[in-house]
């Protein structure tokens, strides 16, 4: 059974592509960090830190490249000692960053920005977001935690040039605005390199204004997303690569293309269809749905336990929304559920609860400690055992 492919979306601006006037080699603006954790002292400002270099690390619990980063920063933390300052923060509350800290031991200082107060002196929408700040206050470098090197730090340290690329993420988007900029056309695809400030980004409705229905716009991603995109798949867990060279699959700036199809409203039913074809001649692969036995979680009822899921008032508006914080639903079928299982556990979920009518449902997923959704399960009378199924799967091959 196919599903609805479910990316989680950085909106963003034609208009405002470079956010606003950069701020590198310039002075940052004093700052004030109020209940830090993991620190000496509950709060402290910038000018605390006026003999060091300060790096600021915007982070989330449910940003797996952010946690990643953590061992490489805490190690400098540690080599460089009273010359650097590493500051993490984030926007979680604290109650959860107290939780994550109860399974990852974690010695750099956290600055929960629930109001993100911080965030706003330094505007950003992916994360991680990391800013360098030397010495004498001014702004070297404005990139992600991946990027934090020895050698960068010395540099820093040293008064010589830093050559590093800015992180500039584009702060708004209007959909209704084709890529090609060209607005007077009666069917149109464009397909572009990768662009700098775009996140990975898809809309397959097409927005809110002439082209609801009828678009498929899909921004810097490689070739295995968009095709899951064209056949309304999940990302990276029913998809098999069969191809010579899977180099091509990798994600990077080389690889990742941007794609916007715009049809008229008489093939609006078909824009899949035409996104698979137009994908089948730019790639030279061809793309099929087959049967294969795979492993998969089955979610089932536990035996003799009460189901307690909310049944849904009757005109309940379908709602759902759901990504490294949890699930919200209302008015949605079990379904959702196990769509949102299969995305944060990257293994097919398949539903055989026999729970068959609309639901409300609330229920957290914690990325410091995935293994607690279970718990999470139980208390609402479901569990998820491993099996093997024929399941339909996305298979790319070459021609």
């Amino acid at each position: 059974m196919k599903q609805l492919t479910v990316i989680l979306l950085l909106l963003f601006s034609f208009k405002a592509f470079s956010q606003e006037d950069s701020k590198l080699d310039k002075k940052s603006p004093e700052l004030t960090f109020e209940n830090i954790l993991n620190f000496e002292k509950n709060n402290a400002k910038l000018s605390d830190f006026k003999d060091k270099i300060v790096i600021l690390d915007f982070w989330a619990t449910w940003c797996a490249p952010c946690i990643k980063s953590f061992p490489q920063l805490e190690e400098l933390q540690n080599k460089f000692g009273e010359e650097l300052q590493i500051i993490t923060i984030t926007d979680d509350p604290e109650e959860r960053i107290n939780r994550f800290l109860e399974k990852r031991e974690m010695n750099l200082p956290i600055v929960i920005d629930e109001k993100r107060e911080l965030a706003k002196v330094f505007p950003h929408r992916a994360i991680p977001h990391t800013v360098v700040i030397d010495k004498s206050g001014v702004i070297k470098a404005i990139t992600t935690s991946s990027e934090i090197t020895e050698e960068l730090i010395y540099k820093v340290l040293n008064n010589q040039e830093v050559n590093l690329k800015e992180k500039k993420d584009a702060i708004d988007f209007d959909p209704s605005i084709p890529l090609s900029g060209n607005e007077n056309f009666t069917y149109q695809i464009t397909i572009t390199p990768f662009k700098d400030g775009y996140p990975s980004f898809v809309n397959t409705m097409g927005g809110e204004g002439p082209y609801n229905g009828r678009r498929i716009i899909a921004t810097n991603l490689s070739a295995r997303p968009l095709y899951e995109i064209a056949y309304q798949f999940p990302t990276g867990i029913r998809t098999i690569v069969e191809v010579s060279d899977k180099s091509k699959f990798e994600w990077n700036r080389q690889n990742a293309i941007c794609f916007d199809l715009i049809v008229p409203e008489d093939l609006s039913e078909n824009r899949f269809k035409i996104m698979k074809q137009h994908l089948d001649i730019y790639f030279g692969y061809q793309s099929i749905i087959e049967e294969r036995i795979r492993p998969v979680k089955i979610l089932k009822q536990i035996e003799g336990k009460k189901i307690e899921i909310n049944v849904s008032k009757e005109g309940t508006d379908p709602f759902a929304s759901y990504g490294g914080r949890g699930l919200s639903m209302k008015g949605s079928p079990i379904e959702t559920l196990a769509s949102f299982l299969e995305s944060q556990i990257h293994k097919p979920v398949l539903n055989e609860t026999d729970l068959s009518g609309l639901y409300d449902l609330e229920i957290p997923w914690y990325n410091e400690n995935p293994e607690q959704i279970h718990d999470e399960l139980r208390k609402i009378g479901l569990e998820m055992i491993d099996a093997e199924r024929k399941i339909e799967v996305l298979v790319i091959k070459d021609k």
